[in-house]
């Protein structure tokens, strides 16, 4: 896999583990970092990536709404938690959770470098060729929920969110998908950016 089309998302709060593993991730890919779940949530839904490095102390008081976003947008990437030091029971629910390894801060370097480049090595199955409309839904409702938003703006993000899975799973361009819709283009266009 190149480093052009290598692309990896760190979910991390503190600062330094953080700009560390940027650090290391710079030399393989692209790397995005959020350091909130909201940030997370808006770069899961709008980008592929390949490795997800995730805190476990952000991700685990909203795990099953945050798993299912993963399950809709990000399939085959590999996940990774990070810990700033991981108790044993930590590391077994992680695994349980189906995190692929488990990465922390107090790591030699080169052990972190050496498991960032097996985690990539790592062959991936193929990717769904269709979407899960039903669990996106409920993915999605939980989501506004958990925001108190209007019925009318998750509706809208629903919609914006379903056409980005299908033109991202069925690899169209957003004039084949105006098409499929009945709509210009440009119709489409301001759609994907409300």
């Amino acid at each position: 896999m190149s480093k052009k089309s290598t692309h990896i998302l760190i979910l991390k709060k503190e600062d330094s583990f953080r700009d560390r593993l940027k650090g290391f991730c710079a030399d393989v890919g692209k790397t995005r970092v959020a350091s909130d779940m909201e940030s997370a949530f808006d770069l899961i839904t709008r980008h592929s990536f390949q490795l997800l490095l995730l805190d476990w102390d952000l991700i685990q008081p909203e795990f099953s709404v945050f798993w299912q976003m993963l399950d809709n947008f990000q399939p085959d990437a590999r996940k990774i938690a990070l810990f700033k030091a991981p108790q044993l029971y930590d590391v077994i629910a992680v695994m349980k959770a189906g995190m692929n390894n488990v990465f922390w801060e107090n790591q030699d370097s080169e052990v972190l470098k050496g498991k960032l480049k097996d985690a990539l090595s790592q062959e991936k199955p193929d990717a769904v060729a269709h979407s899960y409309i039903s669990q996106l839904a409920e993915c999605l409702a939980d989501r506004a929920v958990a925001r108190k938003t209007s019925l009318f703006k998750a509706r809208k993000e629903f919609s914006k969110t379903f056409l980005n899975q299908i033109l991202k799973q069925q690899k169209l361009k957003h004039y084949q998908l105006a098409g499929l819709m009945s709509v210009t283009p440009r119709t489409l266009h301001r759609q994907l950016l409300k």
